[in-house]
């Protein structure tokens, strides 16, 4: 190896490599460096690298990087704690931006949900059926053939699955319906099925008419919030049926009697007022009309989250209702949680069952000791599958039949005009009631 060294008033000065070593370097600047090479042509040929002023400590540093292959073990621990202190920093963003956007495309559904209403109104003069006729908690509710959110199909884009439904046959001709001798204007079915005295079709559940069937197992995206941790196959294992994460809202029975002691929970059904204390909300099943929501459609409730429901047999998130379907053979029979019994029951978790599209909002009464009672949004959200006093599988608690989120802080709600607005889980249960009445006087406008 050869350096050319030069000072400032002389021409470059060939050394050899003891030369360079022992010479008095600190007059000198390195020039340039000549590797021996080309040996076969007997010629020097070089690299050439120009260094700065006294460069000979540049040169030191150059040879012990060209003798260092990589990093020390020491450095590269550093480097992966330093990429993973990042990662933990990041990830808890990265985790708050994908809720923010599963919570809009939730809201977007509901907004969907809203205009299919309005369509049908339009279209119509008046909202679509309820679905369910007043819930009560028991028997003796009511209810049409087919479920709101069937009704609204041809508004949202779904001509096509509500054209498999039957709409048109009598529920005296399919489900041998006689007028109830009590009230007079409602049909009881052979299975006890309390019915409404204007609706028509099969059921979807119904056998004879197989492509019904079809029809409810289609999963409607915008009937579907994409925070719920179920899909189509685990919220259904069995039938497979579309689900359905809102509702609409048809009634609430939350006490507002200040000083009364079930103020803000529900009702009694046994108290003296319990009719005063109901109110009603936006859908009925006479099919209402836009001008009888005179608290104004801004200002009142027509549908909201109700997220997390399932088939009985899933496990903490299960709901099961009782209540008598028209069918005597359902296609797709309901059994408990605890064993396969075959019964004529509701489908609490799917688009096409009136039972669990409309419901109402009276909180969780079923709530045990030490449980409170008080009607909320978001009861109870935590543990998931619910705390000892009011667990998701038992009616009205968490997921079951009340407004409900996987957002957290809040829910998604559609108000009559089409807006959707977030609302906060600490929103009072008696103002929530007075956001679902359509025409009880008290407004309660939400902050936007």
């Amino acid at each position: 190896m050869c350096f050319v060294l030069s000072n400032w008033s002389s021409s470059p000065v060939l050394l050899s490599l003891g030369e360079f070593a022992i010479s008095k370097l600190s007059i000198f600047t390195v020039v340039d460096i000549l590797r021996e090479s080309d040996a076969g042509r007997g010629k020097a040929s070089c690299v050439v690298r120009r260094i700065n002023p006294f460069g000979v400590f540049d040169m030191v540093n150059d040879f012990s990087r060209r003798q260092r292959a990589g990093f020390t073990l020491v450095e590269l621990l550093v480097v992966i704690a330093i990429i993973g202190i990042l990662v933990g920093l990041l990830l808890p963003a990265v985790q708050a931006a994908r809720e923010a956007a599963r919570r809009m495309s939730c809201s977007n559904n509901m907004k969907q949900i809203g205009l299919g209403v309005l369509n049908h109104e339009s279209a119509y003069k008046r909202f679509p059926g309820s679905g369910q006729c007043g819930s009560t908690g028991s028997n003796t509710t009511v209810y049409q053939i087919h479920s709101a959110a069937t009704q609204i199909l041809p508004y949202i884009e779904q001509q096509t699955v509500f054209q498999m439904f039957d709409m048109t046959t009598l529920p005296t001709v399919a489900y041998g319906a006689t007028p109830d001798a009590a009230s007079g204007h409602l049909l009881v079915s052979a299975t006890g099925a309390l019915l409404h005295r204007n609706t028509k079709g099969r059921a979807f559940d119904d056998p004879a008419h197989p492509s019904g069937q079809m029809a409810a197992q289609t999963s409607i995206p915008s009937y579907v919030c994409p925070s719920t941790p179920l899909d189509t196959g685990t919220r259904d294992p069995l039938y497979r049926l579309g689900g359905w994460d809102y509702m609409f809202i048809d009634l609430s029975d939350v006490d507002s009697r200040p000083g009364s002691p079930t103020y803000g929970a529900r009702t009694p059904s046994n108290d003296p007022q319990i009719a005063q204390m109901r109110v009603a909300g936006m859908l009925d099943c006479d099919q209402s009309r836009m001008a009888s929501t005179t608290d104004g459609t801004s200002n009142t409730l027509l549908c909201i989250e109700d997220a997390g429901r399932a088939h009985p047999n899933v496990a903490l998130f299960g709901s099961l209702s009782t209540r008598n379907g028209p069918v005597a053979a359902p296609a797709f029979p309901v059994g408990t949680a605890a064993a396969a019994t075959a019964t004529t029951g509701r489908h609490m978790w799917a688009w096409a069952d009136p039972d669990a599209v409309t419901n109402g909002f009276s909180g969780p009464s079923n709530a045990i000791a030490p449980g409170s009672r008080l009607a909320r949004f978001n009861n109870y959200q935590s543990p998931t599958g619910g705390p000892p006093e009011c667990r998701w599988v038992v009616n009205n608690c968490g997921v079951n039949d009340e407004p409900f989120s996987f957002h957290g802080a809040g829910l998604n709600a559609t108000f009559g005009d089409g807006s959707v607005r977030f609302l906060s889980a600490n929103t009072d249960g008696v103002i929530a009631k007075w956001m679902v009445g359509r025409n009880d006087g008290t407004v309660y406008e939400v902050p936007e």
